[in-house]
């Protein structure tokens, strides 16, 4: 586990913007569904445009005789319709059919006799109608160009409505027509005493365009890694782990057992091999330089101030915005304006949900930077941040044997932690059949181990912090229905301590220890003093920071968005 790197500290100090996009097919796929959902966003906004723009029922005039329409009443027509800019009257009355019907309805039972089907035809065939208040008799078609659109009961199959009904001769019903030059067309009709419904589908087709890139953008939004993390990523060069260590210091080899392989707490840097470490755990490397990996030799990385993570939150609050708006404000059924609110409700939700996560995120990443990383020979007793290699302690590595079987045995560990389960399938009442993995067996451990930064070693009690993250999975078996899953912090990894050091009693140090190294007096302890946050996991600062988003994308744009946010409400 030897090499020499050497890193462009330049490349993890970002600029104002960066692209960030995915590298793993796990992220790839959603990115190429998003895209896709942008197309076809793009698409159904086209279409939309094409679709005549019809105002709302609320504008049109109300009249009793075709002798009331008037050129003071007419407005442009808009987009969509084929003599666009021409001037048209919308009106609305009440006539009576004379000739012809608008729809009929049935309804039936199944096979089984269980469950009833309600059926409605509208016919599209032209109409004799008069006026309820002069008789007037005219011809109305449906136009061309939207089609028909009848309110009618809902019935439901209910028992009063059990018959076949029909809207037809000598019944009252209130039209929605346009009237363009000499021609009338039927835009929609309120039947059995309702009101002719709203021609939305123009506004639809365009919400329904939002609704895609609302969803589009939040898929790249959770999707979209950081500048950080895709630079730590490209750095980390696969340079062939080799088997971990085991035994005591002086006295080690390499261990038997699964290989880990290149994962997102490993090594961004090749670390020293363990030819070249002392015998002494607590003395300095042959040079004494510090590992290529400590913060004080790479610096602290700076994330870009905007990332796509932030662009595609922005357009998915500012959609999302703008459909709420839409709905509330622009004509629509009440289903329009139930939808807006609950999507009002929903984005403020959504951001006070993601500035809570991404200010807790922040405050522990930033935790970790704002803490001077020590070096080990020059420690002080106290709170501490230290990075380094896991080395052997004075008692060695340990041998686990996962599931309690040689056969799956992994050497130089020195904390574990592993799962047995069983893939077991049960079938519910009707039959069908699931499977899943239960966990019928788990098992933990540690023992003390030596954190080496290059200029000494220190002694680590990871028995005293609650949680040890150990990172990825080291290795599964599997035989038949049986899986075996363990998780290890070994010697040669990587490991980040964040804790309190402490003086080791008499009693704790161990016999023949060379007292003349300082921090062979020392232990390193996750007692959690008041107002620190302590961590010991699998890593270095580089794979813990590879997280990080600037204060402008964690904090700021989150809150400007959960200002925004309020605009639905004053409409």
């Amino acid at each position: 586990m030897s090499g020499s790197n050497t890193i462009d500290h330049t490349s993890l100090n970002h600029g104002f913007f960066q692209f960030t996009f995915p590298h793993t097919w796990k992220k790839i796929i959603p990115w190429v569904i998003a895209i896709l959902l942008y197309v076809a966003a793009a698409i159904m906004l086209s279409i939309s445009l094409g679709i005549p723009d019809v105002p709302p029922t609320s504008e049109a005039i109300v009249i009793e005789s075709l002798e009331d329409i008037s050129d003071e009443n007419q407005v442009n027509l808009g987009t969509g319709w084929e003599h666009q800019g021409d001037s048209a009257n919308f009106v609305l009355m009440d006539v009576l059919i004379e000739e012809g019907t608008l729809v009929e309805g049935y309804w039936e039972y199944d096979s089984d006799g269980e469950n009833c089907t309600d059926y409605v035809d509208i016919y599209d065939d032209p109409l004799i109608v008069s006026s309820v208040s002069t008789g007037e008799s005219f011809l109305l078609k449906w136009s061309d160009e939207m089609g028909p659109e009848v309110n009618t009961i809902d019935r439901s199959c209910a028992n009063e409505y059990y018959d076949p009904w029909a809207v037809e001769e000598g019944d009252v019903i209130e039209i929605f027509m346009v009237k363009h030059d000499d021609n009338l067309a039927l835009l929609s009709v309120g039947a059995e005493g309702l009101e002719p419904g709203e021609r939305t589908e123009r506004e639809d087709a365009q919400r329904v365009s939002l609704l895609l890139i609302i969803v589009a953008s939040l898929i790249m939004m959770i999707t979209t890694p950081t500048s950080l993390s895709n630079d730590i990523k490209n750095l980390r060069k696969r340079w062939g782990n080799l088997p971990f260590v085991h035994g005591k210091p002086g006295s080690l080899a390499p261990a038997e057992g699964p290989i880990r392989g290149l994962d997102n707490s490993d090594w961004v840097l090749p670390p020293p091999g363990y030819e070249t470490w002392p015998d002494n755990a607590y003395a300095a490397n042959a040079d004494g330089d510090l590992i290529e990996e400590h913060p004080d030799v790479i610096g602290t990385p700076s994330p870009a101030t905007l990332t796509l993570y932030s662009v595609n939150g922005i357009i998915f609050i500012i959609t999302s915005l703008w459909l709420a708006s839409d709905l509330l404000a622009r004509h629509g059924e009440s289903t329009h304006l139930l939808l807006g609110n609950i999507l009002r409700i929903v984005i403020i939700v959504f951001n006070l949900v993601w500035l809570f996560f991404a200010w807790k995120k922040w405050k522990l990443v930033h935790n970790i930077i704002d803490t001077a990383t020590s070096r080990v020979r020059s420690v002080a007793v106290g709170p501490a941040e230290l990075v380094g290699q896991v080395r052997p302690g004075p008692e060695g590595t340990i041998s686990v044997n996962v599931g309690g079987s040689s056969s799956r045995k992994v050497e130089g560990v020195v904390a574990y932690r592993w799962k047995e389960e069983e893939y077991v399938c049960t079938k519910d009442s009707d039959g069908k059949e699931s499977c899943s993995w239960h966990t019928r067996r788990t098992d933990d451990g540690n023992t003390n181990f030596i954190l080496h930064d290059g200029t000494g070693g220190i002694l680590i009690d990871p028995d005293s912090w609650k949680k040890v993250n150990l990172g990825e999975q080291l290795h599964n078996w599997e035989s038949g229905r049986w899986r075996w899953t363990v998780w290890v912090l070994a010697s040669g990894d990587p490991v980040y301590c964040l804790g309190r050091v402490e003086t080791r009693t008499s009693e704790e140090k161990e016999d023949g220890i060379d007292e003349t190294i300082p921090s062979s007096h020392l232990v390193v302890r996750g007692n959690k003093d008041i107002g620190m946050q302590v961590h010991l996991h699998r890593g270095t600062e580089l794979s813990v920071i590879s997280g990080l988003r600037s204060t402008t994308e964690a904090i700021i744009v989150p809150l400007i968005m959960l200002t925004f946010s309020a605009i639905p409400f004053l409409w």
